[in-house]
Order: C-alpha cells, then sequence, then structure tokens
C-alpha cells in the first residue's frame, strides 16, 4: 500500500480561541445527546409543552402540524412530543417520511409498533394471524386499490389503545407529495379517521414545508379541519440568535472569557443572521463556515469585515482552488478536471485517486461541511453554483 493511502487529514484546531471544537458543525438536532441543552426556545416551544401537559394530566387527545421551511426545527419539535409521551411509558411512532407509496408508509407505521422479536412476541404475532389481524392488514396494504382507509385506521387505534399514552409524529410529509391525488386523499382519510377515534393521551403530529401543506389542505381540506392545532415556525430573531451563540459555545469553551460570544462580535452575529434570514440551520452553517476559515487564517475577533472577506465568493476558478486547504486540493482538482465539477461518487473519486474509498467519503463530507462542496441525498458531490459558472465560461472560450 502506497504511503499516501495511509494520509491522516489533520484535525482543524480552535485553540486561538480557547474552544476545543467548532460548536455549530452539527446542523440537526439528530446526534446531538443534550440537545434540550442548547435549544433555543421559541413561543412554539411554551405552547407545546402546554398542549404535551393537558395531555399527560388530563388524558386528552391533540391533533396538530408544524410547519416551516427546511431548516427551521420542526424535526427537533416532534422529537420533544416523542420524548415526553416516552417519559410517561407511552408509545411514541416517529417517521421520517421517505416515500411517495402510501403503501410503504402505512407498513412502516404499523412495523414500527412492533416490539423486538422473542419467543413471547413471535407466539402473540402467531396468534394475530390465527385471529386475522396480520392478515386482514397484508391484504389492505397489497395494494392502493385494497387501501381501505377506516379499516386500517381503526387497527391503528386499536394498538393506541395498548398503551397509557401514545404518539403518531409523521416528519417531512412533503416527501410524499409525488403520490397520485387518490393515493393522498387516501392516507389522509385514514390519518382523519385515527384522529377521529384516537383513544385518551393521544397525539397525531405531522410536520411538512409550507409549499407542500398548501398542496395538502387543497385536496382534502375536510383533514386539516380535524387539526387542533397549528403551528407555523418563524425564523429566529437577533436575539435568540445571539442566544444559540452563547450555549454553543458555552458547550466548547475551555478558557473563560468575560465576552460570551468571544470569538465574535455583535456585528458579525447580526450579519450572519441577515444573510440567514433567520433560519437556524443557516445561520448554524454560516456560523460553522465563518469559524472553521477565520481559525486557519488565525482571524482575531470575527468581526463584521472578517465575515465578509470569508463570505465573499472567490472571482475565479483559480481562486476558489486556492481557498480550498491543501490537504483537501487534490480532491477538488479531481472533481473539476476529471468529473467536470460533479456529480459524483466518493468511489469514483476514491478510485481516480487510488486512495481508500472511508477516507475520500470523510473528507468529501469534510468539505460539504466548509462549504466548498455541495452534497445530495444519492450520495453525490458536486462544487457549488458559482464554481459551475467558472466551469461554463471556460468550456465556452474552449
Amino acid at each position: 500500500m502506497e504511503n499516501e493511502e495511509l494520509k491522516v487529514y489533520p484535525v482543524q484546531t480552535y485553540d486561538i480561541y480557547g474552544l476545543s471544537r467548532n460548536p455549530f458543525e452539527q446542523l440537526a438536532s439528530e446526534g446531538i445527546e443534550d440537545v434540550e441543552a442548547i435549544h433555543v426556545y421559541q413561543e412554539v416551544d411554551m405552547k407545546l409543552s402546554m398542549i404535551l401537559s393537558e395531555v399527560i394530566g388530563n388524558k386528552s387527545s391533540i391533533a396538530m402540524s408544524i410547519v416551516g421551511p427546511l431548516g427551521m426545527g420542526k424535526t427537533q419539535r416532534l422529537k420533544s412530543i416523542a420524548k415526553a409521551i416516552e417519559r410517561e411509558g407511552g408509545k411514541a411512532i416517529y417517521i421520517k417520511v421517505d416515500t411517495n407509496d402510501i403503501l410503504k408508509l402505512t407498513r412502516d407505521i404499523f412495523y414500527a409498533l412492533k416490539p423486538p422479536r422473542s419467543r413471547t412476541n413471535i407466539f402473540l404475532e402467531n396468534l394475530s394471524r390465527k385471529l386475522g389481524f396480520i392478515d386482514r392488514l397484508e391484504k389492505m396494504l397489497s395494494d392502493t386499490n385494497e387501501y381501505k382507509s377506516r379499516d386500517i385506521a381503526e387497527l391503528l387505534v386499536e394498538q393506541f389503545k395498548k398503551h397509557p399514552y401514545s404518539a403518531l409524529l409523521l416528519d417531512e410529509l412533503e416527501n410524499m407529495q409525488g403520490a397520485g391525488e387518490r393515493e393522498k386523499i387516501q392516507f389522509f382519510e385514514m390519518l382523519r379517521h385515527v384522529i377521529s377515534t384516537m383513544p385518551p393521551g393521544c397525539v397525531v403530529a405531522f410536520a411538512c414545508i409550507p409549499e407542500a401543506y398548501k398542496e395538502y389542505t387543497e385536496i382534502f381540506p375536510a383533514f386539516f379541519m380535524r387539526l387542533h392545532y397549528e403551528f407555523k415556525l418563524r425564523p429566529m430573531s437577533v436575539e435568540e440568535t445571539f442566544e444559540l451563540v452563547k450555549k454553543r459555545l458555552n458547550r466548547v469553551r475551555v478558557k473563560d472569557t468575560d465576552d460570551p460570544i468571544y470569538p465574535f462580535t455583535d456585528e458579525a452575529i447580526r450579519l450572519i443572521h441577515d444573510l440567514a434570514k433567520g433560519n437556524p440551520r443557516q445561520i448554524l452553517r454560516l456560523l460553522h463556515y465563518v469559524l472553521s476559515e477565520a481559525a486557519k487564517r488565525a482571524f482575531d475577533p470575527i468581526d463584521e469585515l472578517v465575515v465578509t472577506t470569508i463570505l465573499e465568493e472567490p472571482k475565479s476558478l483559480e481562486e476558489y482552488i486556492r481557498r480550498v486547504p491543501k490537504d483537501y486540493r487534490d480532491l477538488i482538482e479531481v472533481i473539476v478536471e476529471k468529473f467536470n465539477g460533479g456529480p459524483v461518487s466518493y468511489i469514483s473519486v476514491a478510485k481516480e485517486l487510488k486512495k481508500p474509498a472511508n477516507q475520500v467519503y470523510e473528507a468529501l463530507n469534510r468539505l460539504v461541511t466548509i462549504g466548498f462542496l455541495v452534497g445530495d441525498p444519492g450520495g453525490n458531490y458536486k462544487v457549488p453554483h458559482y464554481v459551475r459558472k467558472f466551469l461554463e465560461e471556460k468550456g465556452g472560450e474552449e
């Protein structure tokens, strides 16, 4: 094996700022154990807390929607509902919708109800099959023509009744937009019957982006009239952005400072808030990139001018490549020169460079995190849109 294949990429250090690492790296709530400790609470969180207290205290049942653009914290709110139900010994079904097939989606919901397999569970499953429960369900999920919305809802509600508290939480429901109108109506009709007959102590909630929510509302208004609450998430205020920065930095600070937002200045945070238009995920993405780049160049403090300098787009392909950390530059050069900027898989890049695939995968994801590449759900990587313009101009000249 060549020495190049054993190369280890250096870890970015933040000693200059008295930080153990970059606290803005994790953009989503998944993977953060104590996410509540760094969550910036808004009015919606207080209302959700009151609603859950009512459900648990009075054994009432609630149906709600959480609507907002990508990166606004919808997933975190649904996860908080799940935790509250589970703390009380209830059963929470959280589904990240990844399909427009209502048969698969409905099957995923029922599958999430099944406990880990054991001798007892296999016995009960066999008993259920003998009693016809599983056979009935499988028949109704074999084809959309067999999909009986009311019957499926009744089977689901019967399962909920086995628990003191229960929740059905559907995240990223916009991914169902590709389904046919008939299938969408069938699925929402099923949910409508669940809401109409859900037992005490039950929560039904879903989250999606505004565009999908508008479309679904027009297709099946009867379902949306049954919702008890509709939460529309708003952007973060400047004050909330300051709180976010303080909480994140405090988690990784290893040297005391009198300024809780150091190394950032007030003006820098205000500018980042404005550039991100208050979107929490975009704010975190910008904070991560700016802090990473500032540490490399030893900017101290990180003021408005530093933010502007770092975020200014390069004026040429050569300048873009120069800005890439030298330990990652060969990856970018291959993607630009051999694959015309992508999209390209990490496997293809690894083969071209004759490097271990897992090493290349980690490095490419690092380049996505610091803003030099864009990743897509299919696992491919490509240069940002402004670099694409440079490549098109270069191709035109040739």
